[in-house]
């Protein structure tokens, strides 16, 4: 689909080296220069770093336009592709080395399986995005977007490809277990002949460490107190982040409407919609405002929001010109925590590192792993029984009990909370 290839390009983006402090980017990704390594040592071309860091912008810039081309195709535009005037034609001998498809079967495409499957199973929208990504990942590779034509041999070539790229054993290893259950279905339903990714998935330890530390006391205590310095969503996002341990792109979305009263208690009504869609479905959940919050005055914030119900719930944060909010907030808050605030480690992830610190905050106070994983959005099932119930997500005033045992960095403003917004 069209929004795939735009989604490859936004994940093209995303993987940009970038500056600490402000986060934009200042050059290729890691991946584009392994390539661009890979490509010059086989052909034995000496360069230095200047040269392949050049080779791998331009490859970035030529995948960009790849992805406008198949864009457009995927929207009925068959026009030719200006873009094919800067290459050379591929040689005969080089394209007869490709497997080639058999004379009496028709290509089975990423695309066309993904589809297929997705019908049935139905996963969430980030899902069936991020095995989209892995499938071109496979296509990037190996030349061909044919699933029939795909070997065991082949695959191990793609996880040898991805592996010198760079990417580590787990990540490699989702990526095959990923495309190896959406062909197991393929199999199941006749749509290919068997699967090519069975056991070629790394073995091994597949996590490391976390890639962020979580906001040690000094570290929120000092962004508290500065964000009471600041006005709009800035005042309420670093408050909001603490105490919820929401990812930012879930606070940052949500709507005036989405803080309301559940079971007698206000609330973060985080659920999912065409700007904020979740990772998976437990995305949706009920997250109680901490006292602490309430005492900071964060209602009467939302109180004196004007206009619709349905409004965002922080006006003041500029849309990109997609229409998103997630991107500004993002970068503004990273450079507002670097440059304002000063926490410059690169282990502490601006925002992130609230949901580290959090984790840690409710096992101080044992709360349950079913409740924190209600708080923070997981899904880890521990045994059947998980599955019956409406489970800690659907009941905020249990889940307030022990996260308002979770304390404060710095003493809040007041200690009556006010009523709040109208519901």
């Amino acid at each position: 689909m069209a929004e795939d290839w735009l989604a490859y390009a936004d994940h093209l983006y995303d993987e940009l080296e970038r500056d600490s402090e402000t986060d934009e980017p200042v050059g290729p990704s890691k991946a584009d220069v392994a390539d661009a390594i890979r490509i010059t040592r086989a052909h034995g071309i000496p360069a230095d770093q200047d040269s392949l860091r050049r080779l791998a912008s331009a490859m970035y810039r030529t995948k960009l336009k790849a992805a406008a081309t198949l864009s457009r195709r995927a929207e009925g535009d068959y026009s030719p592709d200006q873009n094919l005037a800067a290459f050379p034609p591929v040689p005969a001998a080089a394209a007869a080395e490709k497997p080639q498809p058999s004379a009496t079967e028709e290509p089975l495409t990423a695309e066309t399986l993904l589809t297929l499957w997705a019908a049935e199973r139905t996963p969430a929208p980030a899902t069936l995005r991020a095995y989209g990504g892995k499938f071109r990942q496979l296509t990037r590779i190996l030349g061909f977007d044919d699933l029939r034509r795909v070997t065991p041999e082949l695959v191990v070539t793609f996880k040898e490809a991805r592996l010198k790229e760079g990417r580590d054993a787990g990540t490699v290893a989702d990526d095959v277990l990923a495309m190896g259950a959406v062909c197991n279905w393929a199999v199941k339903n006749k749509k290919l002949a068997g699967n090519a990714f069975t056991g070629l998935a790394p073995t091994g330890k597949r996590r490391g460490p976390p890639a962020r530390d979580r906001y040690e006391d000094d570290e929120a205590k000092a962004l508290l107190l500065a964000a009471r310095k600041e006005e709009g969503w800035m005042r309420w996002l670093p408050w909001a982040l603490c105490f919820t341990g929401a990812r930012i792109s879930e606070l940052v979305e949500l709507r005036r409407r989405d803080i309301r009263k559940e079971a007698g208690v206000w609330i973060f009504d985080i659920v999912p919609l065409a700007g904020r869609e979740g990772k998976n479905d437990i995305f949706q959940r009920m997250v109680p405002i901490h006292p602490a919050l309430v005492a900071e005055g964060f209602l009467d914030y939302v109180a004196g929001l004007r206009g619709d119900a349905d409004g965002p719930l922080f006006p003041s944060i500029t849309p990109d010109k997609h229409g998103s909010r997630i991107p500004p907030a993002t970068r503004q808050s990273g450079q507002w925590v670097r440059g304002v605030v000063g926490i410059t480690s690169a282990k502490k992830g601006p925002n992130h590192s609230w949901r580290h610190r959090l984790e840690d905050e409710l096992r101080k106070v044992r709360a349950p792993e079913e409740l924190v994983d209600a708080i923070t959005g997981r899904y880890n099932p521990r045994n059947a029984g998980a599955g019956y119930g409406r489970g800690y997500r659907g009941m905020p005033d249990e889940v307030l009990k022990d996260l308002r045992r979770v304390p404060s960095p710095i003493e809040t403003q007041r200690t009556d909370g006010p009523g709040g917004p109208a519901s």
